[in-house]
């Protein structure tokens, strides 16, 4: 028969409990860079939201000015914000804000401004000049 062995306790020892601390600061440095990556993704996920609406608010100022260069211009007045919707079409649940400006800037020269407020964004403004006399 073979005699027990005592098994010390790591108590006394002066290296007992770094593996669990190296464990648990592996652990925490690992949480703190899953959070910095989340973080990181939905920043992409928000700009690239506020892009698209960008994109869309500049296709209806882009368009609802060549409408306007369509008009007449002795015609052209300027119209109150009104609700639209992603197509540019009135709409009074739309997102988006359309307005029109026109001020008479020479005798025969008029300064034609679109407005397109958006959610979540800096209003897209448009501008041009259109002559309305003879020549």
């Amino acid at each position: 028969m073979m005699p027990r062995q005592k098994h010390e306790l790591a108590v006394g020892r002066p290296d007992a409990g770094i593996g669990l601390i190296s464990v648990m600061v592996a652990i925490i440095l690992l949480s703190i860079g899953v959070v910095s990556v989340s973080q990181v993704l939905t920043q992409a996920v928000t700009m690239q939201t506020i892009v698209a609406l960008r994109t869309t608010g500049l296709d209806i100022a882009r368009s609802y000015m060549e409408e306007v260069k369509g008009r007449d211009p002795l015609t052209l007045v300027s119209e109150s914000a009104v609700q639209v919707n992603e197509r540019g079409e009135q709409d009074s649940n739309g997102p988006f804000t359309r307005e029109l400006t026109v001020v008479s800037v020479d005798l025969h020269l008029d300064e034609i401004v679109v407005i397109v407020t958006l959610p979540r964004s800096n209003p897209i403004r448009l501008l041009t000049w259109i002559y309305d006399g003879v020549y």
